[in-house]
């Protein structure tokens, strides 16, 4: 019974993650204009369809599971979206509200790089995530380090756009956007660093961390394109900045 209401949780919590990325990503693009984030949000609702037709496909074959295609492909846009893609990748498309500012098809195209060479580069077989013999999850000290530092620098950029929030009166978007972006630094070192105990987590039935983590993640794909929006609404409200350059401002 345990079984099937974690299995319950983790397909909400996917599906929740899969309707943010589109939906969310969708509204950038087509409101905004603001490719970076779209895409990135998009990279985000792929990975959870993988990782769902993953876990339906496998669901109690370990090993056929982690010889599966997908299982390499769960993890290049997992070392993706976390080392560039919900780091420099989303700072630098929230700029376009913050700071009036919208990078050049080059800047976006770099970054993109980027976040392919570290996908690949922590996505290998040596990095990926597996239980020992005797239940306990193993821990990759580089790959993680890499992870939470990106993570907690780019929440202080989320704690200054929580601040902007405020400022311009939108106090309930405010809140939300430190509540979800608290609960992403949580999820990250719980995954990384303080794992469920092997009796809870065994690699097989990850289902309730996992649960959690989709869930707080599809959270952070909504809340951040309503901060987003706010922002936007409150540029356009307040017209073009003194000594703008219009073609470096999202006017959508």
């Amino acid at each position: 019974m345990r079984d099937d209401i974690y299995a319950l949780a983790f397909l909400i919590g996917d599906v929740v993650m899969i309707a943010g990325g589109y939906w969310a990503g969708w509204k950038f693009i087509k409101q905004y204009r603001n490719y970076l984030l779209g895409i990135e949000w998009f990279i985000i609702a792929t990975s959870g369809v993988n990782f769902l037709i993953w876990a339906l496909r496998f669901p109690e074959d370990k090993e056929a599971g982690e010889a599966s295609v997908q299982y390499d492909v769960a993890f290049f846009l997992d070392a993706f979206s976390r080392s560039v893609g919900i780091t420099l990748l989303l700072v630098v498309g929230f700029l376009a509200v913050t700071h009036r500012h919208k990078s050049s098809k080059a800047v976006d195209v770099a970054i993109f790089a980027v976040g392919i060479g570290a996908g690949l580069y922590l996505g290998q077989p040596k990095f990926q995530d597996h239980v020992d013999d005797s239940g306990h999850h193993i821990l990759y000290a580089g790959p993680a380090t890499i992870y939470l530092v990106v993570n907690l620098l780019t929440l202080v950029f989320l704690v200054y756009l929580t601040k902007r929030l405020w400022d311009i009166g939108a106090t309930k978007v405010a809140i939300a956007t430190l509540l979800v972006s608290l609960a992403g630094t949580g999820i990250a070192l719980t995954y990384d660093f303080f794992p469920f105990p092997a009796s809870v987590d065994p690699l097989q039935d990850r289902a309730l961390f996992y649960a959690l983590a989709l869930t707080v993640w599809g959270l952070q794909l909504f809340t951040y394109l309503f901060a987003y929006r706010a922002l936007h609404d409150h540029n356009v409200a307040a017209g073009p900045a003194p000594e703008a350059d219009e073609s470096k401002t999202v006017l959508a």
